[in-house]
């Protein structure tokens, strides 16, 4: 059973969206959908000399979806943000934490929007950013997924702001397939930043998934891998506060694999991306999906993927890990961490 909760902090400036039943089938696709409004982007805490420095998120609940799972059930959830009209460059995280009693899973992308009207990139004056990944809690329980924006301006003398266009959180899928150890296809990339840059660092093959094995009769697999890359990578005695040349260029590419013993059986892949990453933005979101990747009957049903990020052009990079000490709230003292570069895949029969 699948049903939606409005967050008690998500609509203070708009009205209720189209009202959702309280219960629905297990096949049915649950969504709640955004309101449009304003999001604080607050300034940037001055540097304390030879002191700690954290930022100061906003952190604002949107909504929520809540579901019965038992032990062995895996579902799929997503949540769509667009975002716009920044009045100056700020930090923008679409941030989905799954609760339960005794346990969490928490997913975040993100990417800094620029101020309207004042960037050379007006592509990156408007904003998508999509969170989805696979929701494993491994016991009988009822899950409640809340998303929230996360913001801060990038600017230590004035707060900013930028305005939710839409956005939703659904359960896209309430019973995915799982490998046959009972676990689901997914894997993320540990905390940390791995470096990604000239000789000999040019290529990093994260997110990656191993090796799974599905059970057989499945006819197709739809791969999904979002990798999250930071323009400039901070290194002893070099700071990203004055990087020079100021765009990162790579290329992005998902291959997937299908085996037959230890030989490759089968093998297809997402078209490769190249992409100019500037340091204005920093932070970006890369998605890739492999919609209809097909499984042969010859091969074994054992199958691995990863994304090939290759380091082309300008200052380096890293492919960002799992983040900590994010803030449950603005001005909050609990904290928690959540999963950013990761890759799932989801089989199909038919």
């Amino acid at each position: 059973m699948a049903i939606v909760i409005p967050s008690s902090t998500a609509f203070d400036d708009a009205g209720p969206s189209t009202p959702v039943p309280a219960a629905a089938p297990a096949d049915a696709v649950v969504r709640y959908d955004f309101a449009p409004r304003r999001i604080l982007a607050p300034r940037t805490p001055k540097a304390v000399p030879g002191g700690s420095w954290k930022p100061d998120h906003e952190v604002v609940a949107l909504g929520s979806v809540e579901l019965e799972m038992s032990t062995r059930q895996t579902a799929h959830v997503v949540s769509v943000m667009r975002a716009s009209s920044a009045t100056y460059r700020s930090l923008f995280d679409n941030e989905v934490r799954c609760r339960w009693p005794g346990g969490e899973q928490n997913f975040v992308t993100g990417q800094n929007i620029l101020q309207e009207g004042a960037s050379s990139e007006r592509e990156k004056e408007e904003v998508q950013l999509t969170t989805r990944f696979l929701l494993h809690p491994g016991v009988a329980t009822t899950v409640t997924c809340t998303a929230y924006v996360r913001a801060a301006a990038l600017r230590e003398d004035l707060d900013a702001q930028f305005r939710l266009d839409s956005g939703r959180i659904e359960v896209a899928d309430t019973s995915v397939d799982n490998t046959t150890t009972g676990a689901p296809a997914q894997s993320a990339v540990p905390r940390g930043l791995l470096h990604v840059g000239p000789a000999p660092r040019m290529i990093a093959r994260e997110p990656v998934l191993r090796s799974v094995t599905f059970a057989p009769g499945f006819t197709h697999l739809s791969i999904v891998a979002d990798t999250q890359y930071q323009a400039c990578y901070p290194q002893k005695d070099r700071h990203c506060d004055a990087p020079a040349p100021t765009a990162s260029t790579a290329t992005f590419t998902l291959y997937v694999t299908q085996w037959k013993g230890n030989e490759v059986c089968h093998k297809d892949r997402a078209t490769g991306e190249l992409r100019e990453m500037s340091y204005a933005v920093h932070r970006h979101h890369v998605p890739l999906h492999l919609p209809n990747f097909t499984i042969r009957a010859d091969c074994d049903p054992r199958f691995s993927a990863y994304v090939m990020v290759k380091w082309v052009d300008g200052m380096d990079g890293g492919v960002q890990g799992a983040v900590e000490d994010l803030t449950a709230s603005r001005g909050s003292t609990s904290t928690h961490s959540a999963d950013m570069s990761h890759i799932f895949m989801i089989p199909h029969k038919g």
